[in-house]
């Protein structure tokens, strides 16, 4: 689900080569592409599976070793954040910060309320196709400057 920028990068790539033979189209940029075609990126496509995963999870629609995954929390003195998920100590980035275990409950906080609301799970999905993430905090959305690491 979180694979490497220059995967990601190619990915985005194939699809803009298929969207510009369907449309017939050289002079669109990919975004006037996606908007045409009404699609979105690999990566946001990913982010809105994990939070339609996260909605399962949180109404208990998932199968018992996803669930047990994810533990919600059960004092909620950070009015700050409102987070609902548990995380735990984070050491690595591969086996930390890019796991669906750390990445899941960011996915969730991304999701806006009026879409976490909903009634039911076909619901959700249809809302969830047409939510476009902006401000994801993943290794792939994060500028990296040499020398420097990501910002």
């Amino acid at each position: 689900m979180f694979h490497s920028r220059t995967l990601n990068h190619k990915i985005n790539r194939l699809h803009e080569r298929a969207l510009r033979i369907v449309y017939k189209d050289e002079h669109l940029t990919f975004q006037e592409l996606l908007d045409k075609d009404d699609s979105v990126t690999i990566h946001h496509r990913n982010l809105q599976r994990l939070a339609t995963e996260m909605y399962k999870i949180k109404n208990h629609l998932s199968p018992e070793p996803i669930q047990e995954l994810f533990k919600e929390k059960t004092n909620y003195h950070d009015l700050k954040n409102k987070r609902s998920w548990e995380t735990g100590k984070l050491r690595t980035v591969k086996y930390g910060t890019e796991t669906i275990r750390n990445m899941g409950p960011k996915t969730w906080n991304m999701v806006p309320n009026n879409i976490k609301e909903s009634t039911s799970l076909h619901e959700f999905k249809v809302k969830i196709k047409r939510w476009k993430p902006n401000n994801c905090t993943c290794r792939s959305c994060k500028s990296y400057i040499y020398n420097l690491g990501f910002l």
